[in-house]
C-alpha cells in the first residue's frame, strides 16, 4: 500500500487540536446503524459532502481494505508520536477483518490512548473483536445506542454507552448523552440522569470545552 498522505487527520472544531482521527464514509461503512442514528447523522451532511472530504473518506477507506493497514497505521503513530486518537469520526467498524486490524494497532501502539463510539456491537461477528478492544487498558470504548437499539445487553466489561437523543420527550440512558443539535438548548431533568455531552451545552461552549479538554471520553 503506498501511502502518498496521512491516514491520520489532526483536530477539528469538536475535538480541539491535540487528537488525530481517521475517518470513513458514513452509512455505508456503519452496518449497526439505526433508523434514528441514520436520519440525524452529522457526517450526511455540511462539510461532509464536499469533494474535498468525501474524496478523503473514499481514499480512507481504500486504504483501510488493505492487508497492511494496520502496518501502516501502526508506523504513523509511532513516527509522529501520536497520544491520543479517535477512531472514526464518520463511520464505523464495517467488519471483522476491519476491526481486528484496528485491534492489532490498539495492541501494538500501548503509549497511544485510542476511542471510539460504534454501533458495530448490532452485528454479530464484529461484536467479539469490540469486546477485545474494551480489554485494552489504552482503549476507551463507546457503544452507542438511542430509542431504537435500546441499551447493549450484555454490556462487555470496560464499554460504556453513549445515548442518542433526537426528540426532548425521548427518555435518555447510558452514561453519556449526546442530542441532535435541534433540542440542545431543551433542558433535562437534573436527577439520575446520565451527562450531557459538555461540547454541547450552552456552559461548556461559553467555556470554549472541546473533547481535548475534557477528556472524559479518552481519558477515564
Amino acid at each position: 500500500m503506498a501511502t502518498l498522505r496521512s491516514l491520520l487527520a489532526l483536530g477539528n472544531t469538536k475535538l480541539g487540536q491535540a487528537i488525530h482521527h481517521f475517518d470513513l464514509e458514513a452509512v455505508e461503512t456503519c452496518p449497526g446503524r439505526s433508523r434514528v442514528c441514520e436520519s440525524v447523522c452529522y457526517a450526511t451532511r455540511g462539510r461532509f459532502h464536499t469533494g474535498l472530504v468525501r474524496n478523503r473518506l473514499n481514499w480512507c477507506l481504500q486504504q483501510s481494505r488493505s492487508q497492511d493497514f494496520a502496518d501502516h497505521m501502526v508506523s504513523e503513530i509511532r513516527r509522529k508520536g501520536v497520544l491520543v486518537v479517535r477512531v472514526h469520526v464518520s463511520g464505523d467498524f464495517y467488519d471483522a477483518d476491519y476491526a481486528t486490524q484496528w485491534l492489532s494497532v490498539f495492541r501494538r501502539c500501548p503509549v497511544a490512548r485510542f476511542y471510539f463510539y460504534t454501533r458495530s456491537w448490532r452485528v454479530e461477528e464484529v461484536a467479539p473483536v469490540l469486546a477485545q478492544m474494551a480489554e485494552l487498558d489504552n482503549v476507551r470504548a463507546w457503544f452507542s445506542a438511542d430509542v431504537e437499539t435500546g441499551l447493549p445487553d450484555p454490556l462487555p466489561e470496560g464499554v460504556r454507552v453513549a445515548w442518542l437523543q433526537t426528540e426532548a420527550a425521548d427518555l435518555v440512558a447510558g452514561h453519556l448523552v449526546f442530542r441532535d443539535r435541534p433540542i440542545r438548548q431543551t433542558p433535562l431533568p437534573r436527577f439520575g440522569l446520565p451527562m450531557l455531552c459538555p461540547t454541547e451545552t450552552p456552559v461548556g461552549q461559553r467555556r470554549k470545552v472541546n473533547c481535548g479538554n475534557c477528556g472524559h471520553c479518552w481519558k477515564a
